[in-house]
């Protein structure tokens, strides 16, 4: 669903964690709040929905209007799902068919699903990513009874909230964060992209829009993903399995080891190789979150093995990453890998090193 904007147009996390959330004007915060359930930022009280928020994000409101609470989300999108779009006094918009995932770093936990068309203010650039703003109303009931009734205290602020205060100095050239909406690391918030999961009955129909035609009737119970919401229709993901020989078009070559399978046995396949096909994102160097590298270790961010798109963070050497200075965020290369960790401590993102790369570039 695109947004009409104006004109028409898992992990478990440090405590530390956050999102920021800004106060409209200059008004005094008012007790922060956890959402109770999967709740929609809408442009204005009662409006269209600009990102579908997990549950269990904690947030601190600012203005009041009826039923409704004004909140400044702070996130992180993939920059090829966007597009400069300078309506309105923003800088882009969702491009993405059938919107984005908002995280709240790159490649981090996921925070909500942002609505095509949805638009944002740009914060800056890291890599592939682009860190955005946007100001919008939450339901007053959307947020836990308790919270409502006597307020929650807000808790101690840690070592990378501190951190993130001594960036936003005006010395740091960083625009200062704004005040944190802390994720219950007990929550689904707190799994990358699982933020809600649900279970098909025998019969339904899995139609390719709402209202939509027909793509699959459900056979026996199955496990789903919940995402975006249309009205009474909601946005499901099902993973599952087809013979390779009824699959019609070109067909992309299956690694030996894929994403799926070190889900479903984490243990079994560490240390051994692989060829696979990456999507190169970005360069990134470990830190205190990814300890299944050494601090400081040079990685690529990328996505794979393709035809998956989950995340995979590759280990290289000095001269590995010199050797592939070349490398373009969107690039694909074939490369020869080991697998290191089928998921680092935080994230369901499996860990290789790479061994060496293909002709296939």
């Amino acid at each position: 669903m695109v947004v009409p904007e104006s004109s028409p147009p898992l992990r478990r996390l440090p405590a530390s964690f956050c999102v920021g959330v800004l106060l409209a004007g200059n008004l005094v915060a008012q007790t922060p709040v956890r959402l109770a359930q999967e709740t929609p930022l809408l442009r204005e009280p009662g409006g269209v929905t600009l990102v579908s928020l997990v549950r269990g994000l904690r947030l601190t409101p600012g203005r009041t209007s009826g039923n409704f609470l004004e909140v400044t989300v702070t996130g992180w999108l993939f920059t090829a799902s966007t597009t400069a779009n300078r309506r309105d006094g923003f800088d882009l918009s969702v491009d993405a068919t059938g919107g984005e995932n908002l995280r709240a770093e790159p490649n981090g936990a996921v925070l909500g699903k942002v609505a095509e068309g949805a638009l944002f203010a740009r914060l800056r650039r890291s890599g592939g990513w682009t860190q955005v703003r946007r100001t919008g109303w939450i339901a007053r009931n959307a947020v836990e009874e308790r919270a409502r009734a006597s307020g929650q205290a807000r808790a101690p602020r840690s070592d990378s909230a501190r951190k993130d205060s001594v960036q936003g100095r005006p010395d740091s050239g960083i625009a200062s964060r704004p005040p944190a909406a802390r994720i219950d690391p007990g929550s689904p918030a707190a799994r990358q992209d699982s933020a809600l999961r649900g279970t098909l009955k025998t019969g339904t129909l899995i139609q390719r829009t709402p209202d939509g035609e027909t793509l699959a009737t459900v056979a026996s119970p199955s496990l789903i993903i919940l995402g975006a919401r249309d009205r009474e229709w909601v946005r499901v993901a099902l993973e599952g399995w087809v013979r390779q020989s009824e699959v019609q078009g070109a067909v992309t070559t299956i690694p030996a080891i894929t994403a799926a399978m070190l889900r479903e046995q984490p243990d079994r396949y560490v240390g051994r190789s692989v060829d696979w096909r990456l999507q190169f994102l970005a360069r990134q160097v470990a830190d205190e979150l990814r300890p299944e590298m050494p601090l400081g270790h040079a990685y690529l961010l990328a996505r794979g093995p393709l035809p998956e798109t989950g995340f995979v963070y590759v280990m290289v050497t000095k001269a590995q990453s010199d050797q592939l200075q070349g490398l373009k965020p969107l690039d694909e290369l074939t490369a020869t890998v080991t697998v290191r960790a089928a998921r680092t401590r935080y994230l369901a993102t499996p860990v290789v090193e790479l061994i060496r790369v293909g002709s296939g570039r």
